[in-house]
């Protein structure tokens, strides 16, 4: 058990501690998130279509160059000629897609806001996970010391006559399942301990320290409709989907003008003969024959269909977030209080009273093991118990897209 110990501590030592509140640690992982970074990026590609689409030209004009060689009677002469044209959508598809661009613009800058939220919904659980991982690994430590010590004194009871070998093999037990536990409890906190620091983008001899975490709040609310009714507005998932869909709705408008023919002007000048000078102006028309967008306006349609239905989907799962984080919060809060003024005190007090008693020679070692064993699961009993209900106060957060810390005067604005 030393070297272990000394071990860790030597590690420790060799490591930065970086001591983070809450708040602290969801800004570092939101500006360290690879993802929001990708969401950034793809706001670019409609940025293009939209500043490609600011003229009424589906290209490039072109320039062309010629020179002939005429042989005619009584000598060669040699032509030279020029033209420039341009193709010219009087359609209006330009307009429209210029139009479409920056309905996907909205909608990538709304995946911005919903990356954001989403990382730091992850990052608000990864800190709650390290703090009862290491409440947890205290705990559980604490109580494997005691039962240790406890075990030494059952034995030499045991040497004295005091007690049978029943008792002394029920501490042993004891004992050993409460290291086996302390040990357990230190690996998932070593693992929320990485967990976290890979949010944070932390080097490898950084180790993030969680300095506390904010008490539940009571919140409360009329009904779970109006809960809805806030995601519905406030959700940046629904308006990117919103967004698409008519971005995708522009995309047939666009498609479909794809069928109306465009026209190409030109303008040309050249020497003939190398006297005669020509100059003129010439008007094309594409006849729309053979083919008429049929895959353009097929491919928009299909992409219309699509995002329709994401859309719904994506209606659903809000609806089916709020409903369930409003009533996992209800129930989490609820536990979480009973648990915090009536079983944890209850429990805690028991501990120390175990202590004192058996120290004065008033219980039995099989009391003991029951009455301390009782209430150090309660204790980590509301551990879980915590866990579940500040995740039910993230989600329900997340859900409605504020912060948790805003989220009473969002519900409740009059308090």
């Amino acid at each position: 058990m030393i070297p272990s110990l000394m071990g860790a501590v030597a590690l420790l030592l060799t490591q930065d501690t970086l001591a983070l509140t809450l708040d602290q640690a969801t800004a570092r992982a939101v500006a360290a998130s690879p993802l929001i970074r990708a969401a950034e990026g793809a706001v670019l590609a409609p940025k293009g279509l939209r500043t490609e689409s600011i003229w009424p030209f589906p290209g490039n004009p072109t320039l062309a160059l010629d020179r002939t060689r005429r042989q005619a009677p009584p000598g060669t002469t040699r032509d030279r000629g020029w033209s420039l044209s341009q193709e010219i959508d009087l359609a209006g598809q330009w307009f429209v897609r210029r139009r479409y661009a920056s309905a996907l613009i909205e909608a990538a800058q709304a995946r911005v806001v919903d990356s954001r939220r989403l990382v730091a919904l992850e990052a608000r659980r990864a800190y709650l996970d390290l703090v009862i991982a290491q409440r947890r690994a205290a705990l559980t430590d604490s109580a494997a010391f005691f039962a240790e010590h406890f075990f030494e004194n059952a034995r030499r009871q045991l040497d004295a006559g005091e007690i049978n070998r029943l008792e002394r093999n029920a501490a042993a037990l004891e004992a050993a399942r409460a290291r086996s536990a302390a040990e357990r409890a230190r690996g998932e906190a070593a693992a929320a301990t990485a967990a976290l620091s890979r949010l944070l983008a932390l080097p490898m001899d950084s180790v993030p320290v969680p300095i506390s975490l904010p008490g539940i709040p009571v919140l409360s609310w009329q009904s779970d409709s109006g809960l809805v009714a806030l995601a519905r507005v406030r959700r940046p998932d629904l308006r990117a989907g919103t967004m698409f869909r008519l971005g995708a709705e522009r995309a047939v408008t666009a498609a479909k003008l794809g069928r109306a023919p465009s026209v190409v002007a030109s303008t040309f000048g050249g020497r003939e003969a190398g006297t005669d000078r020509l100059q003129g102006v010439q008007l094309g028309v594409a006849i729309p024959l053979f083919h008429r967008a049929q895959a353009s306006v097929g491919l928009a349609e299909a992409e219309r269909a699509a995002a329709a239905a994401d859309f719904v989907a994506a209606e659903r799962a809000v609806v089916a977030d709020v409903l369930a984080a409003s009533a996992r919060f209800r129930r989490a809060a609820a536990s979480e209080r009973r648990f915090a003024t009536e079983v944890l005190r209850a429990a805690t007090e028991n501990v120390t009273l175990t202590e004192r008693a058996l120290t004065e020679g008033e219980v039995s070692v099989t009391d003991v093991l029951v009455l301390r064993g009782t209430a150090v699961a309660a204790q980590l009993e509301y551990l879980d118990v915590l866990r579940d209900a500040a995740t039910a106060w993230f989600e329900l957060s997340a859900a409605l897209a504020v912060e948790p810390s805003a989220l009473s005067a969002l519900l409740n604005p009059g308090h």
